[in-house]
């Protein structure tokens, strides 16, 4: 057993590292580095109720502020690491604290990709990635009735709704053909275009940004390069995100877009582990190298990596899933639902309820539903089972494919946020 382990970073990954090192009968020291000036919260709510105005600060936590001095979690906040001596096993701070570790663990996240274009930097621009920048946002939205919004994946599209059901006209941009291109299907994205369309909010597909002027005391304006110009008092760009990998890479580990780990978290030093939107690890279940970047993902990768400090092996190997709000419509997507070559619809878009199932050469791969939160949950088993469900059995409206799954088959990250939060808010 270590006697000191040091965290860096202090998002999902931090927080579930730290409850679980406890779980796991660590007794040793433990200290939290976080650039944010606030304990571990919970960023996808950042782009839906917590833009909206519906909760606040203490609400996001992922554990309340008393947890981390309760479970004896040294929390430095608002401090930065800025080099790590693996052979003196120290990190540094950005203030010149250097800390002493036995084992560290590794959870930077990403940040925002910025817009790549003249005129878009700070002030003309907003992103989407703290609690500090939707801060700024809200700080706006009262002096503004136009927004145009760059990326038409998760953020730009939860962005939208709430800011289209607060009454403010917003023109969504996306250089792809269609919404959400990387998780989902034609038909699931144009099914979501509609419900857009239907709240007022104007999507361009296929368009290139150009160039952002103005500002001030003027709109401000986004060229595209098809010679369109849309003007907005507020833009928001959401075009992806870049991990943090520069801290490992400095110190000689090895990263291939992302921090290189093995399934229970481990890097190419056995003293240090790394979990969350950083890393780049193994998954058995897809036979592929991934990077993700879900709360799923750090939450269960944390649990392998906190296993490993404390010297047992817990491999991480569940399939990645993940979710989006947006009018009332909860997506669930689970699986490589880019791996397919034959799809399956159960229910009907048109009730706002229904199920896209993915197969390659007959073999499942996951799905999307809308609303159907038990055709996400069987699917999630039966992947991460490994049991069969065919495309004539997805295709047959009588056949329930909840009747394969066994009643101990494995679940994972069993209740879906926001509901697992507010269960946890409600035991408070």
């Amino acid at each position: 057993m270590t006697q000191r382990i040091v965290v860096v970073g202090a998002g999902h990954a931090a927080g579930q590292l730290v409850d679980s090192l406890r779980r796991e009968g660590y007794r040793g020291a433990v200290t939290l580095v976080g650039e944010e000036p606030v304990p571990p919260y919970q960023r996808p709510p950042l782009s839906k109720q917590y833009l909206a105005g519906a909760h606040d600060l203490d609400w996001l936590l992922y554990r309340p502020r008393e947890f981390y001095a309760a479970h004896g979690v040294d929390t430095r906040l608002g401090r930065r690491a800025v080099r790590i001596d693996r052979e003196g096993h120290d990190v540094e701070l950005d203030d010149g604290t250097r800390l002493r570790w036995d084992k560290l663990a590794l959870t930077t996240g990403c940040r925002i990709r910025p817009l790549p274009v003249s005129g878009a930097e700070a002030g003309r621009v907003h992103y989407l990635r703290t609690i500090a920048d939707v801060d700024r946002i809200r700080a706006r939205l009262g002096e503004t009735r136009r927004v145009v919004i760059v990326g038409a994946g998760f953020i730009g599209l939860e962005v939208a709704a709430v800011l289209a059901q607060l009454g403010r006209e917003v023109t969504v941009l996306e250089a792809q053909d269609r919404v959400l291109p990387r998780v989902v299907a034609p038909l699931v994205s144009e099914f979501f275009r509609a419900q857009h369309a239907a709240h007022g909010v104007c999507i361009r597909t296929g368009v290139q940004i150009s160039q952002v002027s103005g500002g001030g005391s003027e709109p401000i304006t986004v060229a595209c390069g098809d010679g369109t110009r849309h003007e907005g008092e507020l833009v928001l760009a959401g075009i992806g995100v870049l991990p943090n990998v520069e801290l490992a890479a400095e110190a000689g580990l090895a990263c291939d877009d992302g921090i290189v780990v093995d399934e229970c978290a481990r890097t190419s030093d056995e003293d240090i582990v790394a979990a969350g939107d950083c890393t780049r690890h193994p998954n058995a279940l897809l036979g592929r190298q991934l990077r993700l970047e879900t709360v799923h993902n750090a939450v269960e990768q944390a649990k392998s990596a906190a296993a490993a400090l404390c010297g047992r092996e817990f491999p991480y190997r569940q399939i990645p899933w993940v979710w989006s709000d947006q009018y009332g419509l909860r997506l669930q997507a689970v699986g490589a639902t880019g791996d397919s070559d034959q799809q399956v619809l159960r229910g009907a878009p048109g009730e706002g309820r229904f199920s896209l199932f993915y197969f390659e050469r007959g073999r499942l791969t996951g799905v999307n539903c809308v609303n159907r939160p038990a055709d996400f949950g069987t699917v999630r088993r039966l992947l991460n089972a490994g049991i069969a469900l065919t495309p004539a059995q997805a295709a047959d409206p009588g056949f329930d494919p909840g009747t394969l799954v066994p009643v101990r088959a494995p679940a994972d990250f069993e209740v879906p946020w926001p509901a697992r939060a507010e269960r946890v808010h409600a035991r408070r």
